[in-house]
């Protein structure tokens, strides 16, 4: 087991509600809840995203692993919606699909979600972890 696991974020948006049903709906997750100051979201059984209103908000970025198919209706979806999105994080390819690890496996996107959080959907967890970081 780690010494150390993420077990909540907190994502300061500048419009809490409108932010929580935009990524609900993207990403197909959970009936949101409010916690006291927060909306929440559980994305799995261990880690929610606690989403606090702010005046502004310094973009943060998330990635969030999903499955092909699941992936398939993320890229569709910003297709008809318009929203631009590229292979790799310095946005260097854009409207391009990106490989998760460098065998070619796995399909990465990144695109800018609700007060310009810089957001990746990915269907492979990255292998190139160095000897000694990587989980056991």
């Amino acid at each position: 087991m780690p010494t150390a696991a993420l077990h909540h974020m907190i994502v300061p948006v500048t419009d809490r509600d409108a932010a929580v049903d935009w990524f609900v709906d993207l990403l197909e997750l959970r009936e949101p809840y409010t916690d006291g100051f927060f909306r929440s979201v559980q994305l799995d059984d261990t880690i929610v995203l606690n989403f606090a209103g702010a005046p502004s908000a310094e973009p943060l970025h998330l990635a969030f692993l999903i499955g092909e198919e699941h992936f398939d209706r993320v890229r569709a979806r910003l297709d008809a919606d318009g929203t631009p999105y590229t292979a790799d994080p310095p946005g260097r390819r854009p409207g391009e699909v990106g490989e998760v690890n460098p065998d070619g496996s796995g399909r990465r996107l990144y695109f800018r979600g609700p007060d310009g959080h810089l957001l990746e959907v990915l269907t492979a967890r990255y292998t190139d972890v160095p000897a000694g970081s990587a989980a056991g």
